[in-house]
């Protein structure tokens, strides 16, 4: 006797519908985030939680920030992949297919912030201003970007946290995006004792150091 599947099959939806299903949750759920700066504990948790979760329904590896100046007229919703390059398609899909917001600004990857400013990590402060980086150059590749950021703190044991303090200031001054596609290599040391005979710069000065590269292989 033959025995029929009673079950349908579950559809694979492709990504352009998965994105179209996290827009038309975001579109019904929009107004519970618009003031999420002014909420705290447990209510705030929740909605952040809430909105990962549906997020991640479109991609596990796709991510966001939501935030703007408070006297904006919209507020911002940043799509991110933390960095990923493998997943900047996803964001830059799930950002093409939002609808326009009355309320809202969906931002492809972390934007660009410039200087001016210093952070806490785990303990350590971090100021661009400070930062000592050393370039590196390329003898078959002279465009690329190469650099040593120097830290007279550095310990090996400390390695993870120095490193991603460093790439926190660069996704601030630089935006996600071109942190991830303009610096080539980046390796964090212990400050070298005799650092003045280097030709050195500091990380506030880093998408000038870029653009030069840039210029210098558009020239070239």
């Amino acid at each position: 006797m033959n025995i029929k599947n009673i079950f349908k099959k579950k559809k694979n939806l492709t990504e352009d519908e998965k994105a179209e299903r996290f827009w038309s949750w975001f579109q019904k759920s929009q107004n519970r985030f618009l003031f999420l700066s002014d909420i705290d504990g447990e209510e705030k948790e929740n909605l952040l939680d809430e909105f990962l979760t549906e997020i991640h329904k479109f991609n596990e590896n796709v991510y966001f920030e939501i935030g703007g100046h408070k006297d904006d007229e919209k507020v911002e919703l940043i799509i991110s992949a933390e960095g990923d390059i493998d997943y900047f398609p996803a964001v830059e899909k799930l950002t093409e297919l939002a609808p326009n917001f009355k309320n809202w600004k969906v931002i492809a990857f972390k934007p660009a912030m410039g200087t001016g400013f210093s952070l806490d990590y785990r303990d350590k402060k971090f100021d661009p201003e400070k930062i000592i980086f050393i370039p590196l150059n390329s003898k078959s590749n002279p465009e690329s970007v190469g650099l040593n950021v120097c830290y007279p703190d550095f310990e090996e044991s400390d390695e993870e946290i120095f490193v991603n303090g460093t790439y926190l200031i660069l996704d601030t001054i630089l935006g996600e995006k071109s942190t991830t596609m303009d610096i080539d290599y980046l390796k964090v040391i212990k400050t070298p004792e005799n650092i003045a005979d280097y030709n050195f710069g500091h990380l506030s000065d880093i998408a000038e150091h870029i653009a030069e590269k840039k210029t210098y292989a558009n020239n070239g």
